[in-house]
C-alpha cells in the first residue's frame, strides 16, 4: 500500500476546493467535511443529513466523533452554511445519505470517494494522496493550530503519541513545545 500524506499548505486546500466546487457541491463539502472534522471514512460515506442537523433542523455547530465523545470539534460557520445550502437545494430529508451517488442515490462507495478525491489532486499535480489523506489533513493542521498531540492521538484512537506523530508526518525532531509558567503574585 502506499504512504499517503496530508495537505499541508492552505494554498494546496484552498486549489482543492475550487477543483472539487466545480465538479460538484457534494464533491467539494464531502472534502472540505473530512478535513475540518477528521470523520472516519466509514462514518463520512454512511452519514445521514439527520446526523449533522441539531433538533431544530439547523446544522450542528460541532462535530463528535463517536470514540472521543468528549472532543468538540466546532464546525466552521461558513461551512455550517454551505452544508444547509445543500440540503435544501437537494431538498433532502433526515434519512437521506448525505454524500450519496447521483446516479444510484445510494451511498458512495470507497473506490467512488478515492476516484474524487484523487482525481482532483492529479489535476492539481498533488501526489500521494488518498482518502486517508483526509484524516491526515485534519490531525496535522489540529496539531499546526497548538492542540496537544495527545487530544489528537485520543480523538483518532491511536495508541501512543508516537503513533499519531507518525500519522501526520511529524518527527519528534521538528517538533518543539514551550510552556511558560509565571505563577508569581
Amino acid at each position: 500500500m502506499n504512504q499517503v500524506d496530508p495537505i499541508r499548505d492552505l494554498e494546496s486546500i484552498q486549489a482543492m476546493y475550487e477543483v472539487l466546487r466545480k465538479k460538484s457541491e457534494r464533491d467539494y463539502l464531502l472534502f472540505k467535511f473530512a478535513i475540518h472534522t477528521g470523520v472516519k471514512l466509514s462514518e463520512l460515506l454512511n452519514m445521514r443529513v439527520g446526523d449533522v442537523l441539531n433538533p431544530n433542523g439547523e446544522v450542528k455547530t460541532y462535530w463528535v466523533e463517536g470514540l472521543a465523545e468528549q472532543i468538540h470539534i466546532i464546525l466552521p460557520e461558513r461551512l455550517r452554511e454551505e452544508l444547509k445550502h445543500y440540503i435544501q437545494e437537494a431538498n433532502m430529508d433526515e434519512s437521506d445519505l448525505l454524500f450519496q451517488s447521483n446516479r444510484t442515490h445510494k451511498g458512495l462507495s470507497r473506490q467512488q470517494a478515492y476516484r474524487i478525491v484523487h482525481a482532483a489532486a492529479t489535476k492539481l499535480g498533488m501526489h500521494h494522496i488518498g482518502l486517508t489523506t483526509l484524516r491526515k489533513t485534519f490531525a496535522y493542521h489540529a496539531y499546526q493550530s497548538g492542540i496537544s498531540i495527545s487530544i489528537i492521538q485520543k480523538y483518532l484512537g491511536h495508541q501512543t503519541t508516537f503513533e499519531t506523530m507518525k500519522f501526520i508526518g511529524i518527527s519528534k525532531k521538528t517538533s518543539k513545545t514551550t510552556i511558560a509558567l509565571n505563577l508569581q503574585p
